[in-house]
């Protein structure tokens, strides 16, 4: 009797022992599903927490690029290489609205582009050159391709190279930083943005991160940077040599061989009660870093017509950081060129301005002779 009784308690104590490490392994088990429920929790409450942030940015923030469009219904093309994300926005009773946005894919090597052939893609402001459908395209472009301005004169005076930086499509798969510098889309993207592009007018902002700001901080930029082109202008049509050249930074030197004639013609027509002036129209005006980059309908007008001389692009930085203490010297402008040209060619002696000016001097010493 006492042996079959030991014997029992040799055999639970033995089955004890067996079942120990089995019990420790499901308790171990049941404490990661439960930590994993809480992760789960966890990250689902910081998901839905970064979507209200996100809508909260919707309607509260808009991104730092986009001031001011040059008529209603503009769009306007953002790049964030670092999301590899592409965004339409477009203006619709004075406030910028997300259209949609859609995977990308920008240079395979990391950086602003600054030479040719280094596989990167360029950082800033540029505009939509021409639009190339799908039987004019290999079929690595997909069906729609977009060409830009790279590089602009900013990027020719601090000395960037390269070309041809298109938005397209791809006969590939899409995958992040895998273009040559580019920026792809897949094929059924890329013709979405056929809408919203104007030739010459619509920006593509290419930025390695959006940064966004309060709708008013964009609202004071635009009253500053009007108010500044305004003056500059004023320089123009009343203003002397160095009156209109304090509106430019002093390292960078616009090309004034016009400035003598334009003088002539200002005075004549003036004493003639015919004014011939300078004005602009359907301003757009975006900002990437420290520098805005201002797209303007460029005219020449008199008492009797209105010459269209093309449309003109400033580039304009800015040294001051408080924004809410605008001066004249606050922004200057460190590059100016034109995007297109109205004015033949023929009709071109000194410069596009002064044709224009010209066309409207002696059309008027024609009226008075009629």
């Amino acid at each position: 009797m006492f042996y079959v009784a030991n014997s029992n308690f040799y055999y639970k104590k033995r089955c004890f022992y067996k079942f120990c490490p089995s019990l420790f392994l499901y308790v171990v088990i049941i404490f990661l599903i439960i930590l994993f429920s809480i992760k789960i929790g966890n990250s689902e409450e910081i998901e839905l927490n970064r979507q209200n942030e996100i809508k909260k940015y919707a309607i509260n923030l808009i991104p730092s690029s986009l001031i001011k469009t040059p008529r209603e219904g503009a769009s306007a093309i953002l790049v964030e290489k670092d999301s590899q994300r592409l965004w339409i926005y477009t203006s619709r009773d004075g406030e910028f609205i997300k259209i949609f946005e859609i995977p990308c894919s920008t240079g395979e090597v990391y950086g602003p582009k600054m030479v040719e052939g280094d596989k990167k893609t360029p950082e800033g402001i540029y505009f939509v050159k021409q639009t190339y459908e799908d039987r004019f395209l290999t079929p690595i472009y997909g069906p729609r391709a977009f060409t830009t301005d790279y590089p602009n004169l900013f990027d020719k005076i601090v000395g960037k190279t390269g070309s041809a930086i298109w938005l397209h499509g791809t006969n590939r798969e899409l995958k992040p930083m895998d273009s040559n510098g580019c920026v792809a889309m897949n094929n059924e993207d890329v013709v979405k943005l056929d809408p919203y592009v104007v030739i010459d007018e619509t920006p593509v902002i290419i930025v390695d991160r959006l940064d966004y700001v309060p709708v008013e901080t964009n609202i004071s930029q635009r009253i500053d940077i009007i108010n500044f082109i305004s003056k500059w202008i004023e320089a123009l049509n009343k203003g002397s040599y160095l009156e209109y050249l304090f509106y430019y930074r002093s390292n960078y030197i616009p090309d004034m061989k016009w400035w003598a004639e334009w003088v002539d013609i200002r005075s004549r027509t003036a004493l003639a009660s015919n004014p011939v002036k300078a004005q602009f129209d359907y301003v757009g005006i975006y900002k990437h870093k420290n520098y805005f980059v201002v797209l303007l309908d460029f005219q020449v007008t008199s008492r009797y017509r209105t010459i269209s001389v093309g449309k003109r692009k400033l580039f304009i930085d800015n040294n001051n950081n408080n924004l809410s203490s605008y001066n004249d010297n606050s922004y200057k402008i460190i590059g100016d060129t034109f995007q297109t040209i109205s004015i033949k060619k023929k009709d071109i002696k000194s410069s596009y301005f002064i044709a224009a000016a010209s066309q409207l001097d002696l059309q008027y010493g024609e009226y008075q002779r009629k």
